[in-house]
């Protein structure tokens, strides 16, 4: 009752008192037009929706077929839409403009009407002319103005080394410019006898935008884009981020989908519809009260959308503690069948609450330890997972015992199809009963099937064949490791923020984004590409984001350095020589053309040099004074040369220019530098990370003997990008390094064995790097949903090795054999089935067109694979080998203490048939009694099939003769799978 109060009121309190969160753009990560006239008179804008066109067949775009079918395709696809004449460019009041394409530029310079009109030899005509007009466009001597629209000649002042045949409507330009790949007649393929056209970009006069959803929606979502001839592969209409949204709402039945199928699983588990409705109950209220922590008491006002993926990895988690909780309950009530309520949940509780608490607290860890990262949206999903996997911990183990208890009071015997064996009564042959009965025996045969694998295939199987596991692990972990570290490794991002990922690779967003926009001339200008990174440096403010770090839309208030001073005679001489030295440095650009900007300095001192003294207006900016300048000549000379600078050589100072930064009283508060580098923009982590640490290196080795005004300048680029790479790079190692060290601890902690945590840990990391090394080989990149699963994947990993760890270090056999069937027949059911409801989850999730689902469906269903595969192979096989046996490894501890940290408290004082902790072993604090159990339960017990199970591990673990154990044949010619009557009849 409590429980539901207070999930209530932070319900309540979440969602009244801070705004809900807003997911108009859920891919804000937080790290820190009009082109009027016919299609001729301008240049193709970027605010204009086209598409990338490619040969069905492999084939030359530049072809007669292949150029008709792309205008056939826009004129069926695009320009037949009831929506177009309403959102189109117009040449005339009735007409619409033609778009941009290879057979519309044809046809206007052989004369034809329209696309359709042409024939093969404008085609050769056309190709003929780009040939000769190539090489104009690649020295850039061909400009995107060297024909004059107005006067239909061209311009005479410009481009004159240009033939006029290759300036005619700026034609040639625009081909090459905007509508062929950069390979096409490029100067390494101008002398082929066929250059091949591999793609073709066409513009349609229509704004990119939401106008064009309905296009898109009706005649291109479920197109095969293909008409046979020419395949539309890239799609650029400016919805990608509005269809996401769109997506992710239709999408979400694919999640749904996961979270229906892990609720069956839980139903058929713990047969009660009851305690899987109550728990996915628990599992969304642990997200309701992590919300209101999160926004009310943590004060988050950033909710990025990946805060709702916790919802998936929430389901695995509490469907795994459902199955504990329910097995230990069952176990205890085999055990002692005549306790109370109260004594049950009690004992139930010691028992569990330890197991849940390890898996819920190092999967939160790895949650938390994502706090490190410097990107917002990692930082903010690492503290709401964290936060709700913890709240689900305590109702798990507050609000799921009430729900048992009630259970097992009122609604035990509703369904006759899940009552005991003993209070199972078929009063009648009706559908239902025949139905209740084959149930049943489904559910007995299946039970009766786990149970034999479990309990003696498993364990022959990972025994006998334990140097073969050993080996074959070890080789996986190896690859895996060469893969992730040498070769081909782990990539940065190589899509910018703006281009984020969203859809499957193959979507035609996703390859204009990725591909596309490095094969066309106009988007690798637009981006920068093969343009000289600036180098930028600044005085006057302080480098300091004094916004909240995790709210990306708090950009914080200037700071400015009031220590800066630029007018003392110190200073100016200071910065002058700073200019020169610059540029004599291997990674300046010199340039031919004279610089204003670059360093203003220079440009002041030029002209103070070149003003005559004899005017006295002038005085005293003239030549009369000496470089350097008093403090007071230098503030009020340098506000009359760049008014004069503007005049004469068209030098303006605005936000943009390099030079001074004055205040509303015209004092200089700031000064901007900035100079061209040799390197050249590239979205390659390596090279901009050389180029950072060159440039940056100097200039703070320069800045270490400069004056005081000018000691806390610093530099900056075009390194937003980096600045993401980087921050991931490093995020993502600090957080899986932190979740290492917090699993360890846990691990140690829980079993009190160093041995037994460090092979916890060498599994753990073949786990990683095998998982990792798939991924890289699938192609993933370092993004940010990806660096939150690799960093989370430590936690998810270390669960089932925690689980056989701790059974292996309680088990209440002498040597290791022993110890390792026991930890495999006590743990074996419950990993492998929570292992199985994960990986059904993702799987359900990998039909979804939105990347995300499909990557986190993708991550889900390899971790749970591979965990579980070095979980029972590789580190149970460590143990059988090398596994600690009596005190080896064991920290040191009081008795008292050690009774309080592993059993409870009863059991280990000792009672009737029950001594304290001694030589039998550690086993006995578990409970898990030597004692027969009948073949047939009574009245609250356990279902046969539990009770067969038990039977049949307790007699295992009784035994302490090597014979009873899967054996190596050169050990023993007995068969490695005894049958039941064969345990038995040795009891």
């Amino acid at each position: 009752g409590m429980c539901t109060v207070l999930i209530v009121v932070c319900a309540l309190v979440g969602i009244l008192v801070p705004d809900l969160p807003d997911f108009s753009d859920p891919l804000l990560v937080g790290k820190h037009l009009h082109c009027p006239g016919s299609v001729f008179r301008v240049l193709p804008c970027d605010r204009y929706s086209r598409v990338v066109f490619t040969s069905t067949e492999g084939e030359n775009l530049w072809n007669l077929n292949a150029i008709k079918s792309m205008c056939s395709v826009d004129n069926l696809r695009i320009r037949s839409h009831s929506q177009f004449g309403d959102l189109c460019q117009r040449a005339t009041a009735a007409s619409c403009c033609p778009s941009w394409t290879l057979g519309n530029y044809i046809a206007i310079l052989n004369n034809r009407s329209s696309c359709q009109k042409i024939v093969e030899r404008d085609v050769s005509h056309t190709l003929k002319l780009l040939r000769t007009c190539a090489k104009y466009y690649y020295n850039g001597t061909l400009g995107a103005d060297c024909w004059d629209m107005n006067a239909k000649r061209k311009d005479q002042l410009k481009c004159t080394n240009v033939p006029r045949k290759c300036t005619k409507y700026n034609a040639v330009y625009q081909i090459l410019h905007y509508l062929v790949d950069k390979d096409f007649l490029s100067p390494k393929t101008a002398d082929y006898v066929l250059p091949a056209l591999k793609y073709s970009m066409l513009f349609s006069p229509t704004e990119k935008g939401e106008s064009m959803m309905s296009i898109y929606l009706d005649n291109f979502e479920n197109w095969n884009a293909s008409d046979g001839v020419t395949t539309i592969t890239g799609i650029e209409f400016g919805i990608k981020h509005s269809l996401f949204q769109d997506y992710l709402l239709m999408d979400t039945v694919y999640p749904a989908i996961a979270i229906v199928i892990v609720l069956l699983v839980m139903c058929v588990y713990t047969k009660s519809m009851f305690i899987t409705l109550m728990t996915m109950f628990a599992i969304i209220s642990s997200l309701i009260v992590s919300y209101f922590l999160y926004r009310v008491v943590f004060n988050f006002e950033f909710f990025p959308f990946m805060n709702l993926t916790a919802l998936i990895i929430l389901v695995g988690i509490g469907a795994d503690d459902a199955f504990v909780l329910c097995d230990v309950w069952n176990y205890t009530k085999f055990d002692k069948p005549h306790a109370g309520t109260s004594e049950t949940v009690s004992i139930t509780l010691q028992h569990a609450a330890l197991s849940m608490f390890v898996t819920s607290f190092t999967t939160a860890a790895a949650f938390y330890a994502n706090y490190v990262s410097n990107i917002t949206a990692i930082r903010c999903f690492g503290v709401y997972a964290g936060t709700a996997i913890l709240v689900n911990y305590v109702l798990m183990v507050t609000w799921l015992p009430a729900v048992v208890v009630l259970h097992e009071r009122y609604l035990l015997n509703i369904f006759s199809c899940f009552k005991k064996p003993h209070q199972r009564v078929f009063t009648n042959k009706s559908c239902w009963t025949v139905l209740c009965q084959m149930f049943h025996k489904v559910v007995f045969a299946v039970s009766e099937a786990s149970r034999i694998f479990f309990e003696k295939v498993l364990p022959c199987i990972v025994i006998k064949f334990r140097y073969i596991w050993l080996f074959w692990f070890l080789a996986l972990t190896i690859g895996g490791a060469y893969i992730v570290c040498v070769n081909p490794k782990m990539k940065l991002p190589s899509l910018e923020l703006s281009e984020f990922q969203v859809f499957r690779s193959s979507h035609p967003f996703e390859r204009y984004d990725a591909e596309f926009k490095k094969l066309f001339m106009f988007e690798r200008v637009h981006h920068g590409e093969e343009l000289h990174m600036p180098i930028t440096v600044i005085w006057g403010v302080i480098p300091e984001d004094n916004g909240d770090p995790l709210n990306p839309k708090s950009k914080g208030k200037l700071q400015l350095d009031n220590s800066f001073n630029i007018a003392s005679p110190a200073s100016q001489v200071w910065i002058l020589r700073f200019c020169q030295r610059l540029r004599n440095q291997t990674f300046f650009y010199q340039t031919d053309e004279q610089d204003f900007t670059s360093c203003f300095i220079e440009t002041f001192k030029q002209w103070m040099e070149n003003q005559d003294c004899d005017e006295p207006a002038l005085y005293p900016c003239c030549s009369h004074w000496s470089f350097p300048y008093k403090q007071e000549v230098f503030e009020l000379c340098i506000k009359r040369a760049i008014m004069e600078l503007e005049r004469s050589t068209g030098y303006h100072l605005d936000s943009k220019t390099p030079g001074p930064r004055f205040d509303l009283n015209d004092t200089i508060r700031a000064v901007v530098l900035e100079f061209q580098s040799t390197y050249l923009f590239t979205l390659a982590y390596e090279k901009m990370h050389q180029f950072y640490t060159e440039v940056d290196s100097w200039i703070s080795n320069e800045l270490s003997s400069a004056p005081e005004g000018l000691s806390n300048g610093w530099f900056v680029s075009n390194l937003e990008f980096y600045d993401l790479q980087d921050s991931l790079s490093d995020g993502t190692l600090i957080a899986m390094g932190l979740s290492v060290a917090v699993a360890f601890s846990v691990m140690l902690l829980t079993t009190w064995n160093i041995i037994i945590s460090l092979y916890a840990i060498v599994s753990i990391a073949g786990t990683i790097f095998v998982t990792v090394g798939s991924l890289v080989l699938l192609g993933w990149e370092l993004n940010v949903l990806e660096s939150v699963t690799i960093s989370v994947a430590v936690g998810l990993s270390v669960d089932f090795a925690v689980h056989y760890g701790v059974a292996y270090r309680l088990a209440p056999d002498a040597d290791r054999e022993g110890k390792v069937v026991f930890s495999l027949s006590r743990m074996g059911s419950a990993i492998a089935m929570a292992a199985l409801t994960t990986f059904v989850a993702g799987a359900m999730m990998m039909p979804s067109t939105v990347l995300a689902y499909t990557q986190l469906g993708t991550f889900m269903m390899l971790i749970m694979c591979i965990s579980w595969a070095f979980a029972t192979f590789f580190f149970q096989c460590m143990c059988r080998c090398l596994g600690p046996q009596g005190t080896c490894g064991q920290i040191p501890l009081p008795g008292r203490l050690r009774c309080a940290a592993l059993a409870p408290t009863a059991w280990c004082q000792g009672g009737p048939g029950r001594p304290a902790v001694g030589p039998a072993g550690p086993g006995a604090e578990l409970g898990w009694h030597r004692r027969r159990a009948p073949r047939h339960t009574g009245p609250g017990q356990v279902p046969v099939e539990t009770a067969t199970r038990l039977e049949s591990l307790k007699t295992r673990a009784r035994s302490k003769s090597a014979s009873h154990h899967c054996l190596l044949p050169e050990e023993t010619p007995s068969h490695c799978l005894l049958t039941s009557g064969e345990v038995s009849g040795k009891d």
